[in-house]
Formats: structure tokens, sequence, C-alpha cells
């Protein structure tokens, strides 16, 4: 079975607002070696409308070893209202989100990655889809703006991975506890 792992940028606070405003570039090498080595472990990514514009506007015009590796994989878009997907090896998951997921988790291959998409990573936690949180902590905090995790919610994780990068960024890597 695939894995499911959601890797995101957050504040020390927790917030997930204005992004481009504080992490790191995409072509900060520490940044290309981590990202790079989680997708050398993935052939899909998982987007949301607003991540899947952002990126399919940024990833295609560059090349290196991340954007040529963001460039091929499979994307699987959750969206209700675009029509057409114009990045390469885009397609659109129409119909029950989480039920297509779980399906896709359930087919032969590497893990399946989930950059930003905050409505669609809720569901995705709600539906107890996701196995892996990848959380790049930056030192800094806003005091206001939407919350890695929305309010009331409970979930139990256990932390499996910690590495700490230029300029303070802890990668902190959490799986939900789960009974047997």
């Amino acid at each position: 079975m695939r894995k499911l792992i959601v890797s995101n940028s957050v504040t020390l606070d927790g917030r997930v607002d204005e992004v481009r405003d504080w992490a790191l570039p995409g072509d900060d090498d520490e940044f290309v070696k981590h990202q790079t080595d989680l997708l050398s472990h993935s052939d899909g990514l998982l987007l949301g409308r607003g991540t899947y514009e952002f990126f399919a506007a940024v990833w295609p015009s560059r090349t290196g070893a991340f954007p040529d590796r963001m460039n091929s994989i499979a994307k699987y878009v959750a969206s209700t209202t675009l029509q057409t997907l114009e990045w390469k090896n885009s397609q659109l998951i129409a119909g029950d989100v989480p039920e297509a997921v779980a399906k896709l988790k359930e087919q032969p291959g590497q893990d399946l990655v989930v950059y930003g998409s905050h409505d669609l990573k809720h569901s995705l936690l709600e539906h107890d889809l996701v196995d892996e949180y990848q959380l790049w902590v930056y030192p800094v905090v806003l005091g206001r703006g939407r919350s890695f995790f929305e309010d009331g919610v409970e979930l139990p994780l256990d932390l499996v991975d910690t590495t700490v990068i230029p300029p303070g960024v802890a990668i902190l890597t959490y799986q939900p506890k789960r009974s047997s």
C-alpha cells in the first residue's frame, strides 16, 4: 500500500499563510536536497486547485533535479472548478475525492505527496488517509493567519524523524497514532 505524505511549510506558531514571504526559495540547496529526496520515493503528487495553479505556473519553466522531478511526476488534482489541466502528467480527480485517494493508495507504486492544498489536506485528515506529516517549521512567528491544523482537530502523533537545515528550519516528521 502506498503512503500518503503531507509536506508543508509552517511558521513556529503553526501558520501557513503567505508562505512565499517567509519560506526558503525553491532553489535553496538544502531545500532542493530534502525535497528531491522526498520525491525520489514518490511517484505522485496530490494537489488542490490553488496549489496546482501556483505550481503549474512556476515549475514547468524551471530545470534541475527538483524541478525535473516535479514536472515529470504524476499529478492528481482535486478540483470542482478546473476543467482542463495543462501541466504535464496531470489528471483531474472527479467525484468523491477521499474515495479516489483511498483507491490511489491501494494501487501499486511509491508514496504520494501533498504540498500545500489546505482544504484538501483537511479532507484527507478527516477521512484518516494521511500516513505521515512532514512539517517544515520556520523560525518565524506571524501571530495571525490560517493554521496548519484547524481548530478542534485532535490528532495524536508520533515523532519519527527530525532534521535541521539552515537557516534553522526544523523538518519534523510525524505519523498518526493508529489503533491496531
